[in-house]
């Protein structure tokens, strides 16, 4: 079933108002800035319009779900996350971490189409009637680009990246290096020492000769550590017995937080974030979860899960 059908059958429009919808889908987005951390500039939200992202979120599950998506992208899939990507890099003594700059806007239209007939029976029309539901286009812009604030973004740089995942994946397994890819964030490691820069040549010419998507490593975020200095990932310690936790000094903050919930005293803006913490450390540091649950009780502790 076509795009358009997929569409008709599913949503009260006919179909001139859905071929104008899709028409006109690159221009329908809110755009906004938000200061980037550590003061490093603002990063461009775009986020689609109410009835952009219903179809955006119908089309990804009948058309895009469908696509392939390498083992070593840990962001964005159901039941896998920062703790795999993490944790399958603790063990290991050498850690190669790096960043890709403009991750989402570096994926285009034109690159989302070579991928649709490479790995899709999706027709013509219908590749390009995605592309112009999934890809928002700048004011001003002359290309589509992927944008950071549409729900669909994430699955269609997964899928996208699953060229450049592959070409590295099999080059570090001859070289016994782990490599996972948490979004923009990839990590490299392994027990062999000198083998990292070898592989840091590697990423940087695949990026150059990859036919899709165009993606550039920001130089200014590469880090080579190993187990004689404190490792990070993506926001978690890898200690030297080989396990990932939120840190020392996370734990510390969350607990004196969780203290002043108990007495009432923790403002209303800091409970989402406690929450939040409390939620993310239940997959990675159960038993600390368990030793704030102690500290305040199952019905305290209940209350701060449900507010």
């Amino acid at each position: 079933m076509s795009v358009v059908d997929n569409i008709l059958e599913s949503l009260p429009l006919n179909r001139s108002e859905v071929e104008l919808l899709l028409w006109t889908a690159p221009s329908r987005y809110k755009v906004h800035e938000i200061e980037k951390r550590n003061g490093r500039g603002k990063r461009t939200i775009a986020q689609p319009t109410a009835e952009i992202k219903i179809l955006q979120r119908l089309m990804l599950d009948r058309h895009i779900a469908r696509l392939p998506i390498s083992d070593v992208a840990t962001a964005y899939r159901k039941g896998i996350g920062i703790a795999n990507h993490a944790l399958a890099h603790a063990p290991n003594k050498y850690l190669l971490k790096l960043d890709f700059k403009d991750f989402f806007p570096s994926i285009r239209g034109v690159d989302f189409l070579k991928h649709v007939h490479k790995y899709s029976d999706i027709s013509p029309e219908d590749a390009k009637w995605l592309t112009r539901l999934f890809f928002w286009r700048p004011k001003g812009g002359r290309n589509l680009i992927l944008s950071i604030g549409a729900p669909s973004s994430p699955a269609i740089s997964n899928t996208v990246m699953f060229d450049f995942d592959n070409i590295v994946k099999n080059y570090c397994t001859s070289k016994g290096v782990i490599y996972t890819r948490y979004a923009d964030d990839l990590a490299l490691s392994t027990n062999q020492p000198d083998v990292l820069n070898d592989v840091y040549k590697f990423v940087v010419n695949t990026c150059l000769s990859l036919r899709y998507p165009r993606i550039e490593l920001n130089k200014d975020k590469t880090v080579f550590t190993s187990k004689k200095h404190r490792r990070q990932l993506t926001g978690l310690v890898l200690s030297n017995d080989g396990v990932a936790s939120i840190g020392r000094d996370r734990k510390r903050l969350l607990r004196s937080m969780a203290d002043h919930f108990n007495k009432g005293s923790l403002p209303n803006e800091k409970i989402g974030t406690l929450r939040g913490w409390m939620a993310f450390a239940m997959s990675i540091d159960p038993s600390f979860v368990a030793s704030v649950r102690r500290m305040l009780g199952d019905e305290k502790f209940q209350q701060l899960m449900k507010t």
